[in-house]
C-alpha cells in the first residue's frame, strides 16, 4: 500500500512539473528556434529506389549524388549537429567507382537491378552499429579510440547492395536515452525548430535524414529508437517483426569486454535493426535487403488489395506519467482512420486495452532483467567502481563523463517505484495477456493505427518528464511485432507529428504498404 501511494504520488508530481517546466521553458526560449534552409537541389528530392534505378540506367553519376549530399550535410550541420563520423572522400571514391563499373558494361542492368537495389546510394549509420574501419564510439567518451574491425550485419547487407556510407550519426551515450546529447559530440538538435529534441537513440539519423541531408539510415530500436526520432522529425521508419533483420554488429560487441555476453542473449530478442528514410517506398526496398538472411521469406511486391483490410484504432494509452495525446496527434490518427474509411469502404473499429495501463513498468521490468551489469558497460568492461547517484550529482558541475540524460535514465530504470526483481512473474504473466489481446485483433488483413508518442518534439531540457511517454512506442518492442511510423504533417507549431501503423508477426509489408498509401494521401516528409 505505502509503494502505491508513492507511486501516484510522483504522477501527479511528474504532471504539475511537466506544466510548470514547459511554461518556464517557453518564457526562457522565447520565439521558436532555427529552421534547417530547404533543401532546393533536386537529386535530394528523389527516393533512394529511384536515384539507384537512374545510376544503374546511366542517368546519374553516383559522384554527382554523393556529392550533393555532402555538400547538404555540409549546410545543415551547423544547425542541427547530427554528424557522428563523416566518411566523405572515402565515398567519393566509392560512388567513382560505381560509376566505372556502370559505364563498363560489366553487368547487364538486371543484373544489377536484381543484385544493387541501392548501387551508387549514399547512406547514414546510426552511431550504435559497427562501420568497418569507422571509429564505433557509441557517443561515449571512453570508447572513442575504438575502431571497427568489421561491418555490423545489417551495415554490410546495405554495402552489398550497392549502398555508400557517407556519415555515421550521433546518438546518446550508449543509446541510453530519447533524446540526443552526448559530452563527445554535442547535442543534435530537431530540423524544424533547434530549440527542440530530434528524439532518441537514432536522434543523429532523424535529425540528418530530415534536414534532407540523408536520404536513407538505419538504427536499432529498443522502446522506440527508430520510430520517436521518426515521429519528432516527419520521416519514415519501421520497427521490424522479432528476429527479421540482423542484430549483430550492435553495440557493445562481444569483443569489446573480457567477460563475453555482457548483455544477456535475450536482450536482443527485444531489439530490432530497422530503416529511416523519408520515402515510404525506400522503406519497402530497404527490408527486402535487411530480411534476405532471416530464412523468412516476406513477399515485399505483393499487391494489396485495400478493400479487404480490417482497420482497428487505439486512441490513446492512459498510464501513469503520461502525458495525454496532442489535439493534433489525435486529429491526424482520425483523418488516417476516416481516409481508409472513405476511399476503401472500410468500417474501422475502435479498441480499448485497459491492461496496457501499467505498460512503462511491465516493459522497463522485463527489458532489465536481460541486462547482466549496466554498471560493466559503463566501465567498459572493467569491472571498475561506479556510484550512478554519486555521478548524477558530479554531473550538475560537469564533473561526469556522462551527461545528464544518460544518467536520469539509468537512475530512473532501477529506481524501486519502476523496476523490483520480485515483481518479474507478474509482468510476465501481463505480457501473455497482451500477447492474447494483440492475437485476437491481428491477423494477415489487419492493422493497428495509433499514435506513435502522444506529444511532439519536446524540448531538450524536458526529456526528464517526457520519457514515459516511449510506452507507445516500447510495448511493440517486448511483443515482437512490426510496426511502421508514418509522417502526417506538422502541428501548429509547425513541428511534424505522426501515427504507427501495427501488424501481426511477419506482416511487414502490409504495415509499409499502409504507409505508402498514406504518403500518397497526406504527402509524407515535409521539405522544411
Amino acid at each position: 500500500m505505502k509503494q502505491i501511494f508513492w507511486y501516484y504520488f510522483f504522477c501527479i508530481l511528474t504532471d504539475v512539473a511537466r506544466f510548470i517546466l514547459r511554461t518556464v521553458l517557453v518564457f526562457l526560449h522565447g520565439s521558436k528556434g532555427k529552421i534547417v534552409p530547404s533543401a532546393d537541389n533536386p537529386l535530394l528530392l528523389k527516393s533512394a529506389t529511384q536515384l539507384a534505378q537512374e545510376i544503374r540506367n546511366g542517368e546519374l553519376k553516383s559522384e554527382d549524388v554523393v556529392q550533393s549530399y555532402i555538400d547538404r550535410i555540409k549546410e545543415v550541420e551547423p544547425y542541427i549537429h547530427a554528424t557522428a563520423e563523416k566518411c566523405f572522400e572515402d565515398a567519393l571514391e566509392k560512388a567513382k567507382g560505381v560509376d566505372s563499373l556502370v559505364s563498363s558494361g560489366q553487368y547487364t542492368k538486371q543484373q544489377l537491378a536484381d543484385e544493387k537495389l541501392f548501387l551508387g546510394v549514399p547512406i547514414s549509420i546510426k552511431a550504435l552499429l559497427l562501420v568497418k574501419g569507422v571509429r564505433s564510439t557509441a557517443g561515449y567518451e571512453p570508447y572513442s579510440h575504438l575502431i571497427a574491425p568489421e561491418d555490423a550485419q545489417a551495415v554490410g547487407l546495405l554495402k552489398n547492395a550497392g549502398a555508400i556510407v557517407i556519415t555515421t550519426t550521433n546518438v546518446p551515450e550508449m543509446g541510453l536515452n530519447i533524446d540526443t546529447a552526448n559530452r563527445l559530440y554535442g547535442a543534435t538538435n530537431n530540423p524544424y525548430d533547434t530549440n527542440r529534441s530530434s528524439g532518441g537513440s537514432s536522434g543523429g539519423e532523424s535529425a540528418l535524414i530530415g534536414a534532407g541531408g540523408s536520404l536513407l539510415g538505419i538504427g536499432n530500436d529498443l522502446l522506440g529508437s527508430v520510430r520517436i526520432p521518426a515521429h519528432f522529425t516527419g520521416i519514415f521508419s519501421h520497427k521490424p517483426t522479432r528476429g527479421l533483420t540482423p542484430n549483430s554488429g550492435c553495440f557493445p560487441p562481444d569483443w569489446l569486454f573480457d567477460e563475453p555476453k555482457l548483455m544477456d542473449p535475450e536482450i536482443y530478442k527485444h531489439v530490432s535493426v530497422g530503416p529511416m528514410c523519408r520515402y515510404a517506398e525506400d522503406l519497402m526496398t530497404s527490408m527486402k535487403i535487411l530480411s534476405s538472411k532471416s530464412g523468412t521469406k516476406l513477399n515485399f511486391q505483393k499487391q494489396l488489395d485495400f478493400r479487404k483490410l480490417k482497420i482497428y484504432y487505439l486512441k490513446e494509452i492512459k498510464s501513469p506519467m503520461v502525458p495525454s495525446v496532442e489535439k493534433d496527434i489525435a486529429d491526424g490518427l482520425m483523418k488516417a482512420v476516416s481516409y481508409f474509411e472513405r476511399v476503401y469502404d472500410i468500417k474501422p473499429r475502435e479498441v480499448k486495452i485497459p491492461s496496457l495501463y501499467d505498460s512503462n513498468r511491465c516493459v522497463f521490468n522485463i527489458l532489465l532483467e536481460t541486462i547482466k551489469d549496466f554498471k560493466d558497460l559503463l566501465t567498459c568492461g572493467k569491472g571498475l567502481p561506479f556510484n550512478e547517484k554519486l555521478d548524477f550529482l558530479k554531473c550538475f558541475i560537469g564533473k561526469s563523463q556522462l551527461c545528464f540524460g544518460t544518467l536520469f535514465t539509468f537512475n530512473f530504470a532501477f529506481f524501486p517505484l519502476w523496476y523490483k526483481k520480485a515483481q518479474i512473474d507478474h509482468y510476465q504473466k501481463m505480457l501473455k495477456e497482451w500477447i492474447d489481446e494483440f492475437d485476437a485483433i491481428l491477423d494477415e488483413d489487419s492493422v493497428l493505427l495509433m499514435p506513435t508518442l502522444p506529444i511532439t518534439a519536446f524540448y531538450h531540457e524536458e526529456m526528464l518528464l517526457k520519457f514515459p511517454s516511449s510506452c507507445y512506442t516500447s510495448i511493440f518492442n517486448v511483443l515482437g511485432l512490426p510496426v511502421t511510423h508514418c509522417p502526417m504533417g506538422l502541428n501548429r507549431e509547425g513541428l511534424p507529428y505522426g501515427i504507427q501503423v501495427v501488424g501481426c508477426k511477419n506482416n511487414d509489408p502490409l504495415t509499409i504498404a499502409c504507409g505508402m498509401e498514406l504518403e500518397k494521401a497526406f504527402g509524407g516528409w515535409r521539405n522544411p
